[in-house]
């Protein structure tokens, strides 16, 4: 008992040091790719591409096959092996080894290796592209969820400093300070700031909820996120980033993306060589080793004389006939043993197929062949835009979002002077509830505005650290 009273505990303590721990960027991404079924059934597809390519360097090998028969013949028939009519039961064996290898056709079979090998070189590549689409969308989730965190907590101190405003203000109400229409509308802009609050924490917990999905987190421990305490720190790590075209170029030589068209390309070109190939004629080789056993095939095993039958008489005078002794036989069905060595049988030969005309069908997969190498090398040239569009995008984005950064820095600061200066005149009885309220959700807004510029950056920043080929961390 006293030992289960200090496991309870101890597993509590575990439980509750687990629900603590902060999952880090590169945390979540390794969940998510270890758990992701969009992953899994794609290495699935991997190894069923491995498997065919195995299959298709098998298919130059022969075949080889035995066969065994054991049937019962009834009525008139030929023995396969006296070649006699016999009319009662028979009972024959066939025993047969056969074996047949193709020698050439077109190089079908060449081909179609090459092609399996392609198929499974592309699907490896998207293997990696799979992940890279896990990896990039858990990413932006991820930093979707750190700011609605760090937006949950300005728009919090937000709130704490209108709870302090307002009471300041009941008490300038009661000394006659200021008016009950100021002090309503500054416990209305407190009402309106803590029902944001509310909207901001649903935010939340749907875009926390998101990242979850994407991560296929299914674990009863709430998943807590490592929120930066400062931005600016981060951003600064990922600041210095290289010329687009070297971007594009490293880009355009290693991400899965490229290679996969590329690899699809291959296999459009392999299958269209294979359909090419049904044209030729076909030579295969083909050999096999037979034996059998038949009830019907007997031998003699004892015989006795029973005197002599006449079989003919002499042309002489006086004429003579001719005798032959008669014998009465006794037969045997020919061991199992000996006929299977007396009846061995081999075959050797070679066989030629010309294709004439068989209804269109070898015309038509040329042509879907030829149809589907086009469009793979439209495909290719689509991937190479689509992807040099997605890098440029993203570089003048980043630029963009730099120049936005600073432009919402100056803004901040600019608000945040202005509205402490309206705070004292405020509190002077200069200026109404109402222009002070504006300033305050200025200045709200621009701490928002700022927060998301920073993010931003630091999205467009670990998006073209990507596209180097660099891990996705912050």
């Amino acid at each position: 008992m006293k030992n289960f009273f200090l496991f309870s505990i101890l597993f509590y303590i575990s439980i509750n040091i687990f629900s603590q721990q902060e999952w880090s960027l590169e945390q979540c991404i390794q969940y998510g790719v270890q758990n992701s079924l969009n992953i899994k059934n794609q290495a699935l597809n991997a190894e069923i591409a491995k498997a065919n390519h195995l299959q298709s360097k098998l298919a130059l090998l022969p075949d080889i096959h035995a066969a065994a028969t054991h049937s019962y013949n009834y009525g008139k028939v030929v023995d396969p092996f006296t070649n006699d009519f016999a009319m009662d039961r028979i009972q024959t064996n066939n025993f047969y080894l056969a074996s047949s290898i193709v020698l050439f056709n077109g190089l079908k079979l060449l081909n179609n290796i090459k092609e399996q090998m392609s198929n499974t070189n592309t699907a490896e590549l998207l293997l990696k592209k799979t992940e890279n689409d896990v990896m990039l969308n858990i990413a932006t989730l991820y930093l979707q969820v750190i700011f609605d965190s760090l937006n949950i907590s300005t728009i919090h101190q937000q709130v704490i400093l209108s709870e302090l405003q307002v009471n300041r203000a009941e008490l300038l109400y009661e000394s006659g300070s200021i008016s009950e229409d100021n002090l309503l509308n500054l416990q209305a802009q407190l009402a309106s700031e803590q029902s944001n609050l509310i909207t901001a924490e649903g935010r939340y917990e749907l875009d926390l909820l998101a990242l979850k999905q994407a991560m296929y987190y299914n674990d009863t421990v709430p998943l807590k996120i490592k929120i930066p305490t400062d931005i600016q720190p981060i951003i600064d790590k990922h600041v210095n980033i290289p010329p687009l075209d070297t971007i594009l170029l490293y880009a355009f030589n290693n991400l899965p993306d490229i290679k996969v068209a590329e690899w699809q390309l291959q296999s459009a070109k392999y299958s269209f060589k294979a359909a090419k190939g049904n044209f030729s004629p076909t030579l295969s080789l083909s050999l096999s080793y037979g034996t059998g056993y038949s009830t019907a095939s007997k031998q003699i095993t004892e015989y006795e004389y029973s005197g002599y039958d006449t079989i003919g008489i002499t042309t002489g005078t006086p004429p003579n006939f001719v005798l032959a002794p008669h014998l009465n036989y006794n037969y045997q069905t020919i061991p199992f043993k000996n006929q299977l060595n007396d009846n061995i049988n081999q075959s050797l030969g070679l066989s030629l197929q010309i294709p004439i005309f068989n209804r269109g069908i070898y015309h038509n997969q040329y042509q879907i062949g030829k149809i589907n190498l086009q469009i793979a090398e439209n495909n290719l040239e689509q991937t190479k835009l689509n992807l040099q569009n997605i890098i440029e995008q993203a570089y003048y984005d980043m630029v963009a979002a730099e120049k936005k950064l600073d432009a919402r820095n100056l803004y901040l600061k600019a608000q945040k002077i202005a509205y402490y200066n309206q705070q004292e005149r405020f509190e002077l009885g200069l200026i109404s509830s109402i222009d002070f309220m504006n300033s305050k959700n200025q200045y709200t807004q621009a701490e928002i505005q700022q927060l998301q510029a920073s993010v931003e950056l630091l999205f467009r920043y670990i998006i073209l650290d990507f596209y180097q080929g660099k891990s996705l961390s912050l």
